[in-house]
């Protein structure tokens, strides 16, 4: 049995691992996604090459605006510890973490941000449950994202979760705007349609 398999097998028993522990594993043989909720290791199906797509895409957006302005940078799939004790580390399909939050919070822990991105985009995959996608949403929330973006690609929407409570779902009509990714200069638009095209 496989050094992965056995450490698979340990949580699934409900025996928990620090986020140091989690980053010493290696790649699951199938190459699924995995994450660290509440201790616990998570895998997930390799998405399809549109999720893809769509994830590089919104992240080359993101980026030209952060590096133009010089907002930080933007992260895709990087790993966040986003609570302790027991750990979640959670993988957004692109983010943005701003310069002045990455020297505030506490340096890294075993490769990863030890604190929230100011902005997590999950682009939803077809295997993808509403279940996960709302704790995720709660995790980077909780966590002090500031923005998040579940983007469906089978309904050609996104909908923008902020702090309050307050989510807003724009469709193919709509654009993201500067306040939509918590940006602090305005100017940045992404018509939703150019993420589905």
């Amino acid at each position: 049995m496989s050094e992965f398999a056995i450490i698979v097998r340990m949580t699934t028993a409900q025996q928990l691992i620090t986020a140091e522990e989690f980053a010493q594993l290696p790649e699951s043989p199938g190459g699924e996604q995995m994450e660290l909720v509440r201790g616990l290791v998570v895998m997930a199906p390799p998405a399809d090459i549109d999720h893809g797509e769509r994830a590089f895409e919104i992240g080359v957006a993101l980026r030209e605006f952060v590096r133009r302005h010089k907002l930080g940078r933007i992260t895709g799939e990087g790993g966040y510890l986003l609570v302790e004790d027991p750990d979640v580390v959670r993988a957004p399909d692109t983010a943005w973490l701003s310069g002045e939050r990455r020297e505030r919070e506490s340096p890294r822990t075993s490769g990863y941000f030890k604190g929230a991105p100011n902005l997590a985009v999950e682009v939803v995959s077809t295997h993808d449950r509403e279940i996960d996608i709302d704790e995720k949403v709660s995790d980077y929330l909780a966590a002090g994202t500031d923005r998040v973006w579940v983007v469906r690609p089978k309904h050609r929407t996104v909908t923008v979760h902020r702090p309050s409570g307050d989510s807003h779902r724009y469709t193919a009509q709509d654009t993201l705007t500067s306040d939509d990714a918590s940006f602090p200069v305005t100017g940045f638009e992404l018509p939703v349609a150019a993420i589905f095209e």
